[in-house]
């Protein structure tokens, strides 16, 4: 007797465009998370177009959120390739962890200066930018009251 497997038992497979809709990416990150090894479609259309597996979406996701939390795509490829392996490298996975730590408290110093200047101007206190050192201030603050009309229009 002939065995027949209905369809609906193979996953479906997302286009290009399903994919990058559903995970909120252009087809450029697409391409360049393919480039560096981090997804890799499932197969291809007879036509040659690209179909990924139901999983790639929340691949992608994770990869967004790693680069959220400050990982290069070096670093992500090292994590995603550890997990699909099922091994982790631990020592490599403390370095990523410590490089990261150092690159959050270097963002966070920088902040802090920023606040420092921005602060007082928040509560009306202009002398502030008057100081020299702080012209990046009014650049800065000038460049957001330019996107938020641009954003209005």
């Amino acid at each position: 007797m002939k065995t027949v497997t209905k369809a609906s038992a193979f996953p479906p497979l997302q286009t290009t465009s399903a994919l990058c809709k559903s995970a909120k990416v252009t087809r450029g990150q697409l391409r360049l998370y393919e480039d560096e090894g981090l997804i890799a479609p499932q197969s291809r259309t007879e036509a040659g177009y690209r179909q990924y597996g139901t999983d790639t979406l929340d691949r992608l996701k994770a990869i967004m959120h790693l680069k959220e939390l400050g990982f290069t795509l070096a670093d992500i490829a090292l994590l995603l390739s550890e997990r699909d392996q099922g091994a982790l490298d631990e020592p490599a996975i403390q370095r990523l962890a410590g490089e990261l730590l150092s690159k959050i408290d270097e963002r966070i110093a920088g902040l802090r200066v920023i606040r420092g200047y921005v602060a007082p101007v928040s509560v009306g206190d202009m002398s502030v930018l008057q100081d020299e050192d702080c012209h990046f201030v009014v650049e800065f603050m000038t460049a957001l009251s330019a996107e938020k009309t641009r954003r209005r229009a």
